[in-house]
């Protein structure tokens, strides 16, 4: 098996190489930018179609037919020439390339170019505007940086931001939707400066204006000033606005990372949404389920369980992507509609050869966080396909490699794991690959462990080095919790300190360890000997120090001798928190699940406390009588 995933790894080793040497300079980001274009694209139209009166429809006094000339061929007398003349001569030379398909760099235009930026600054707004809308008639040049072609953008940037302080709102929003139809705006400074403007007065926007300025923060892909101002002025007006606009705001405020905070603008949401499903686009669908996942915490429960029932009739109505983000929609607070994600999977069962490394990636998180068996069992049978599937994705894998090692460790929490793909993954040259000279991600931690587990017998392929174990062991890891003010403990901590301190009150030797190190929490672990009826110090053993990596056997905690001993039990009390269970189901979360298993494997006696269930306990007998009870119950003391 060993030497199929080192025939693998060559193989993808020869599409690194081919690919690299390709720079991957538009083909690695090629099916993600097509998407964005599109959003983009369909965003700027709800801009152009909507009945408001959008600043970006506004035609110039400049834009009337003009007869070419050819005073740019001769560059001596444009020096003295009015700004006028100067414009004519410059929509000239932009009919005179596109009519004869010829690049802006040919070196006839060099000397017009070089004078037409040295008098820009004499032309009118309405000229410098349209000059801007003439680059965009050009034949594309080969990149931003062709000769002539930088020169003028790059100097009517400047020019655009000279002027910024004096001109409107309506102004500055006009001439950035120029700068967007060049494809330019990330790359100029004006946009950027232009909104620092409009965020002034951002609470006074009216709503088209708002969905305009929220536009380009999509673009920019980065808040530009205090985005809680957008939140404010949406919660005046969002009922003026169409749920299409309302998706232009959901891209700028998930593209940006701004969470919407107010309760009552999430519940708008929630309920347009719901109201307007048979109707609504995929694209807006996507972003407003996109910030909606961003943005609800527990109060949004109840709305998002409602929507989610809604949205069992929609998904053979709308794309594949957008099944993925319904099917994501609940993650945030593992909450799962059973019947739902069940019509998904089937819907990826018959279309995964089409969806990408990328949606393969988030259906596997799907699958394995909700942890669920459908009556139809279609994700066994989905899960059990993938592995193949990424076979036939080489190239996708060279230029993804963390999607693809995320999809291993997704797959491995519903018990799927493929060796031949884990030796690929956890082979030195990939590792590095994907991460470079870093250190690996805890995806990394998790399909070591897994390899660990799985014993040579069924694994012999490469694993992470010791020192790369104790590097994630010190970083990924969580601190051992002490009540002793030096750290602030959240709940589950609060909560693991706590059943230390009751148990203690009649077991003694109780200690905190990260047995399974690739899950961040440690637990609470008891040796006891069930012919004495008493708990065991620790061994001590050599790998049993904390935050070293090492995962944790009954001979690390017990020793040799006392290891191969079944009447002693090594018992681990892990915490099931809120966020380590589905929602009002009966089960917990893939990871959560995972661990309780592999505790099993290694031999151990794992005992689930439920916060709510301790955080009922009012008394110290209460609690001390509780913990006897787990604890007899669940490893037979």
């Amino acid at each position: 098996m060993w030497s199929r995933s080192q025939s693998l790894w060559r193989r993808l080793g020869h599409q690194a190489t081919r690919l690299l040497n390709r720079q991957l300079g538009t083909s690695a980001v090629l099916p993600a930018r097509i998407f964005a274009d599109r959003e983009n694209q369909f965003a700027h139209n709800i801009l152009t179609e909507s009945l408001k009166p959008y600043q970006i429809l506004r035609p110039l006094q400049e834009d009337r037919q003009r007869t070419p000339t050819d005073g740019f061929l001769s560059s001596s007398s444009n020096s003295y020439a009015s700004p006028e003349d100067l414009y004519d001569n410059f929509l000239g030379m932009v009919q005179y390339c596109a009519g004869q398909d010829l690049q802006i760099s040919d070196a006839r235009f060099d000397g017009f170019v070089r004078c037409y930026c040295e008098e820009l600054h004499r032309l009118t707004d309405d000229q410098l505007l349209g000059s801007l809308r003439a680059l965009c008639e050009l034949p594309v040049p080969e990149s931003t940086k062709t000769r002539n072609y930088m020169e003028l953008w790059n100097t009517l940037d400047i020019e655009c931001c000279r002027r910024i302080e004096r001109w409107s709102s309506d102004r500055l929003l006009l001439v950035s939707d120029a700068w967007y139809r060049l494809g330019l705006v990330r790359i100029g400074e004006y946009v950027w400066l232009a909104l620092k403007k409009l965020g002034r007065r951002l609470r006074k926007l009216p709503p088209e204006q708002l969905v305009q300025a929220m536009f380009l923060c999509n673009l920019l892909r980065r808040p530009v000033f205090e985005m809680f101002d957008f939140e404010l002025n949406l919660a005046r007006c969002v009922d003026q606005m169409t749920l299409a606009e309302l998706g232009v705001m959901a891209m700028g405020f998930f593209k940006t990372q701004t969470p919407i905070r107010n309760p009552e603008l999430l519940s708008q949401i929630y309920e347009r949404l719901g109201q307007e499903l048979d109707t609504v686009e995929d694209i807006p669908l996507v972003a407003l389920l996109k910030v909606l996942r961003y943005s609800s915490k527990l109060p949004q429960v109840e709305p998002l369980k409602k929507l989610l029932s809604a949205l069992e009739s929609r998904v053979e109505h709308v794309s594949l992507l957008a099944c993925l983000h319904i099917a994501l929609l609940g993650c945030e607070l593992q909450t799962c509609n059973d019947e739902l994600v069940e019509r998904i999977l089937l819907r990826f069962e018959r279309e995964c050869e089409s969806a990408r490394l990328k949606d393969l990636e988030r259906i596997c998180l799907v699958m394995a966080l909700f942890n669920l068996k459908t009556p139809s069992g279609v994700e066994g049978r989905l899960a059990a396909r993938i592995p193949d599937i990424l076979r036939q994705r080489l190239d996708e894998i060279v230029r993804h490699p963390r999607c693809f090692t995320n999809c291993l460790q997704f797959l491995s929490m519903r018990g799927v794991y493929d060796v031949e793909l884990l030796g690929v993954a956890l082979e030195r040259r990939f590792l590095h690959h994907a991460y470079k000279n870093g250190l690996p991600g805890r995806e990394y931690f998790h399909l070591d462990g897994l390899a660990r587990l799985l014993g040579p017998g069924e694994y012999q392929g490469a694993l992470l080095t010791d020192r790369q174990l104790q590097q994630m062991g010190r970083l990924y890891t969580q601190y051992i919790p002490k009540n002793d003010g030096r750290f602030k403990l959240n709940n589950t901590d609060r909560i693991l300190v706590e059943i230390r301190e009751a148990a203690s009150q009649f077991h003694r030797h109780l200690t905190f360890k990260h047995v399974l190190p690739h899950y961040d929490r440690c637990d609470l672990v008891l040796c006891y000997d069930r012919r004495q009826g008493r708990a065991l110090p620790l061994e001590g053993n050599p790998g049993t120090e904390d935050y070293s990596g090492v995962i944790l056997t009954r001979r690390h905690l017990l020793g040799e001798i006392r290891a191969a001993d079944d009447q002693i039990a090594t018992v681990v009390m892990v915490i099931a928190g809120w966020n380590n269970v589905i929602r009002g189901k009966d089960r917990f979360t893939g990871q959560m699940d995972m661990k309780l298993k592999q505790l099993r494997q290694l031999g151990h006696d794992p005992v689930v406390i439920y916060w709510h269930e301790w955080r009922e306990l009012e008394t110290a007998q209460d609690r001390q009588d509780f913990l006897k009870r787990r604890l007899s119950q669940g490893a037979r003391i």
